[in-house]
């Protein structure tokens, strides 16, 4: 696993209970809101009761609104996707990444450097010239010269 992934899935650990704990805290507080006396006033204005919901499935309807706002899971599944993503961007650009680490150690590139074997361009390497710096094997068809 890439450093990221592995401090994301740390994260969730600790962030799913605690949004678990607020939601449930978030259900609690509304039903005793809403099935006491404190909102008499104000919950009659409130169009709840038309839409089809009761002092007990609007705290409901709250409660799984800050479970799905808030949902530990985007975290543990945004890094995945993250990389996986990052991995096809640049095999169709035909750049090959081993996974999220390799990926992830390119923010402290600081400089490329690139040779000029023809595999930057053409994906294959190839011989242009050969240049021989001795007499010896002057001769020979290049061929022969290439494969010593």
């Amino acid at each position: 696993k890439a450093a990221i992934q592995e401090v994301a899935d740390r994260i969730a650990a600790v962030f799913t209970p605690v949004v678990i704990a607020i939601s449930f805290t978030t259900y609690i507080v509304w039903a005793l809101l809403l099935n006491s006396s404190v909102l008499d006033g104000i919950k009659e204005d409130w169009p709840y009761h038309e839409q089809g919901f009761n002092d007990w499935t609007l705290p409901l309807l709250f409660s799984i609104s800050v479970m799905v706002i808030a949902c530990p899971c985007a975290l543990g599944l945004a890094t995945p996707t993250a990389v996986m993503v990052g991995t096809g961007v640049g095999a169709r650009l035909g750049i090959l990444i081993r996974g999220g680490e390799p990926l992830e150690l390119t923010k402290d590139v600081t400089c490329v450097v690139f040779d000029k074997t023809g595999t930057l361009t053409r994906g294959e390497m190839a011989v242009k010239d050969i240049l021989l710096l001795s007499d010896r094997l002057a001769g020979e068809p290049k061929e022969v010269v290439g494969e010593i």
